[in-house]
């Protein structure tokens, strides 16, 4: 306002001076001044008034992104050279992740055959400073795996392995020669879970779970395609079986999809082959291709994804609380028809993230309706894993298998940041 202090000033000197005209009836000539001048200077007035409008938009735009800066998930680090990363997780003081390359490749005339090459999975060590930044410390950590999927930390020592231990999950039923040609014999496969020294790489031993395993005598079939792996607050241990790919074996072998859930006690045991409880391994079958399994600590629940057959089974998150196990069914899903899920990670506020093959993650709050994260597009995301950084933010890495790229070790691992309270 102080521009129209002027104007007003000039107007009323002229009201001011002595003019035979204004001696008689000052005042009724100081108003027809005063309605002059506002007639005169609306045009000004009104450019002014737009001016001062515009300059308040301008403003408030500026505060909302300072506000909004840092409270908006964004990626913050793309890792790159990897070999169709399928998992990852975090060791247990959060210093390092550890990335299952699944070493898939395509085929064909067309290429357009996926297969898992057996020897060509590998795992990489990538460092993880306090601020979240991340450093690929080395690519080809541990080697010559097949077929390697879901990988995590043992969260609980047994009497054999120290907390810290990595499982990795292999030998699954889609498993290919050098020359793309599926391996049919089932007991070629090796199927099951390696237990690896964190420090060293050093195998320290194996679950079996194919064909002629403890495993498979106790459940009454064999797993074809473990995935996930997941722990519950007591130590217990989960996989997925996706159940793919038994048709493409000599003899072929019907698909179980479900969930595996091995104790903690019977862990050390299953390693050495032998069994000591009836309710040390069961099964929860599941409908609609199981895929990501994660641990809800808040609610001290067991979480799986699905990733196909009929809506909203076959798309589908499921809630199952930790001490309704064992257990030969399914509840009602949480959220039906979520998409063609993989992993599955939640946040300290409670909030749900799933990645999806439609190349997105989906956050599902504990309040209100499920909603993508606005961030720039994923290719195939698959099964990421999550840390809470210092400041109460997360750090979540999502890796992307990108299988049908035909250049082997040119997938990204991708780290986005989720603001406090999200």
């Amino acid at each position: 306002m102080l521009i129209l202090f002027p104007k007003l000033i000039r107007h009323a000197k002229r009201v001011s001076q002595p003019t035979d005209q204004i001696r008689y009836n000052p005042r009724r000539r100081c108003l027809i001044h005063i309605r002059r001048w506002i007639i005169e200077e609306s045009s000004f007035v009104t450019r002014y008034l737009l001016t001062v409008f515009a300059w308040l938009v301008g403003f408030s735009w500026v505060v909302g992104q300072v506000v909004a800066w840092g409270t908006q998930p964004e990626i913050v680090q793309v890792l790159s050279n990897f070999h169709r990363p399928e998992s990852v997780a975090f060791s247990l003081d959060g210093r390092t992740l550890y990335v299952s390359n699944c070493g898939s490749d395509v085929f064909g005339p067309d290429r357009s055959f996926v297969g898992f090459v057996a020897g060509n999975g590998c795992i990489s060590q990538v460092a993880i400073a306090e601020d979240g930044s991340a450093t690929v410390t080395k690519q080809k950590w541990i080697d010559g795996l097949s077929g390697n999927l879901g990988i995590a930390v043992l969260p609980k020592a047994t009497t054999r392995f120290p907390e810290g231990t990595l499982l990795v999950n292999q030998g699954i039923s889609l498993l290919v020669n050098q020359e793309g040609k599926s391996i049919t014999d089932a007991e070629q496969l090796g199927t099951g879970i390696l237990f690896l020294d964190a420090e060293t790489g050093e195998e320290l031993g194996k679950i079996d779970l194919g064909v002629g395993s403890r495993v498979a005598d106790v459940l009454g079939h064999v797993t074809l395609l473990p995935n996930s792996i997941a722990f519950d607050g007591d130590g217990n241990l989960y996989v997925t079986d996706t159940a793919k790919g038994g048709d493409r074996l000599q003899a072929p072998i019907d698909p179980n999809p479900g969930l595996i859930r091995v104790t903690h006690e019977a862990i050390d045991l299953l390693v050495d082959g032998e069994i000591n409880a009836k309710d040390a391994v069961t099964f929860t079958p599941m409908d609609g291709v199981p895929n990501g399994v994660g641990y809800w600590e808040a609610r001290r629940s067991l979480c799986v994804v699905t990733m196909g057959g009929t809506s909203p089974e076959g798309t589908a998150v499921y809630v199952m609380d930790e001490d309704s196990f064992p257990r030969d069914d399914l509840p009602a899903p949480l959220r039906g028809d979520v998409g063609t899920a993989d992993g599955i990670a939640f946040t300290p506020a409670g909030t749900m993230v799933t990645s999806r093959f439609a190349g997105d993650l989906l956050a599902i709050p504990q309040q209100g309706e499920p909603f993508a994260l606005d961030l720039d597009p994923f290719v195939a995301p698959a099964d990421h894993r999550l840390k809470v950084l210092q400041d109460g933010s997360c750090l979540l890495a999502v890796p992307e298998q990108d299988r049908k790229d035909p250049k082997p070790w040119s997938q990204n691992v991708k780290l986005i940041r989720l603001p406090p309270g999200f």
